[in-house]
């Protein structure tokens, strides 16, 4: 196996280089979207990186699906909780559900601790409860709503943004 050093680095850069010029990227990506559809990850990453390689900016359109995105997914849990019998609740129980399923449960475990939010019994808070607690915290599920949205869409820009910076670095 080749230790990589600065003329392996040079080549693949030089060999890379060549690789854009022709155009055949654009058969990769096309493959990788036939054969596995549009929006897996490899495909996405790849064309963000081609983005940063061409000087290409989609910002604006990157933060618009997220936010959309993450839009539905909190109204769909909200729905949905409601239609399970949550009744008054179903706000919470939406909001909770669809940071569990965008992955925040962390971060909202984290920012309770960080608020104070405890049990009454003075244990942290984690999970649902935590985000539930959080929820009233900042103003009810409708202010909570809108914050997964807006950081759902922060954390997409910040991806987007690092990964064209990468491809603009290692491509452009």
């Amino acid at each position: 196996m080749n230790n990589l050093n600065s003329q392996n680095m040079q080549d693949i850069a030089e060999s890379t280089a060549k690789f854009l010029e022709t155009g055949n990227h654009e058969k990769i990506t096309d493959a990788i979207s036939q054969a596995y559809g549009p929006s897996t990850p490899l495909d996405v990453g790849v064309g963000v990186m081609l983005d940063g390689a061409r000087g290409e900016d989609k910002t604006v359109e990157v933060v618009k699906r997220q936010a959309i995105g993450a839009g539905v997914v909190v109204g769909g849990a909200v729905v949905s909780a409601a239609a399970s019998g949550a009744g008054p609740l179903a706000g919470y129980a939406g909001i909770a559900s669809a940071v569990a399923t965008l992955g925040g449960g962390a971060t909202t475990t984290a920012l309770a601790s960080v608020a104070g939010l405890t049990a009454a019994s003075g244990a942290p808070l984690v999970g649902a409860a935590a985000t539930t607690a959080l929820t009233a915290a900042v103003g009810g599920p409708v202010v909570a709503a809108g914050a997964v949205v807006v950081a759902v869409s922060a954390v997409g820009y910040g991806v987007y943004k690092t990964t064209r910076w990468l491809g603009s670095k290692l491509f452009g």
